[in-house]
């Protein structure tokens, strides 16, 4: 883990956060000359664990890296991943607790901007549009949350996988997975094989596409209604 100094690239992506959005160019730059250097970490290395975390926003720069926690057998259950763009550790900017609830390790090499609570405590009383953008985000991630409580307690596999790539689809159909298909059963709390057999039944009803192990949603609206059971 070591400091790096800001590139053109680095500084686009940053450029990107969602706290900024609708500033000048002039004000983000303002913004940008008082902000700290990124951090940098190796493959392999630890952003954030449980008992070792920033009171921070991260914002990951460059590279990619995993979001896991370890599951009752000692085997690490992969969350979620997050590439370049992706932000992490807003619900603990300004709480008070003592522990990070999941462990966040780089997958190769990854450049990170911690905006820190009081950074961005300054931000918020300078330009009011970015305490608006950091609760319009908390809004997003309680929705989103909410939709994973759904996942977990619904008692379909069929339904819960549906949601998961309805979710999870990116803009060119493709559904972003967690990691193999059997981390995915270990992320919605379902056995493998009956996340195959739905998989294989979506896939034979044409609600979604496979190719190798890359998996795509062409219709979202035939994948809401029109789902193997039916």
């Amino acid at each position: 883990m070591e400091n790096i100094p800001w590139t053109p690239v680095l500084r686009r992506v940053a450029d990107s956060l969602f706290l900024l959005q609708g500033l000048s160019e002039e004000e983000r730059r303002t913004l940008w000359a008082g902000a700290p250097l990124p951090v940098r970490f190796e493959k392999g290395e630890s952003i954030y664990s449980c008992h070792a975390f920033r009171r921070a926003l991260g914002v990951m720069l460059q590279g990619e890296a995993q979001v896991w926690r370890a599951g009752e057998d000692g085997r690490r259950v992969v969350m979620n991943r997050l590439p370049a763009g992706s932000v992490f550790g807003a619900a603990a900017l300004f709480g008070e607790c003592e522990a990070y609830v999941t462990e966040i390790s780089a997958l190769r090499r990854c450049a990170v901007l911690f905006v820190s609570q009081q950074q961005a405590s300054d931000w918020m009383r300078g330009h009011y549009a970015i305490a608006e953008n950091y609760i319009r985000f908390l809004s997003g991630r309680i929705r989103f949350l909410n939709q994973k409580i759904a996942e977990f307690t619904d008692g379909q596999t069929e339904d819960r996988l549906v949601r998961y790539f309805l979710d999870h689809r990116s803009g060119d159909g493709r559904v972003i997975l967690p990691g193999s298909l059997t981390e995915l059963a270990q992320t919605l709390n379902i056995g493998r094989s009956s996340l195959y057999r739905s998989l294989d039944a979506l896939t034979a009803s044409g609600a979604v596409r496979r190719e190798g192990r890359r998996i795509f949603v062409d219709d979202p609206a035939r994948l809401r209604t029109g789902k193997a059971a039916e």
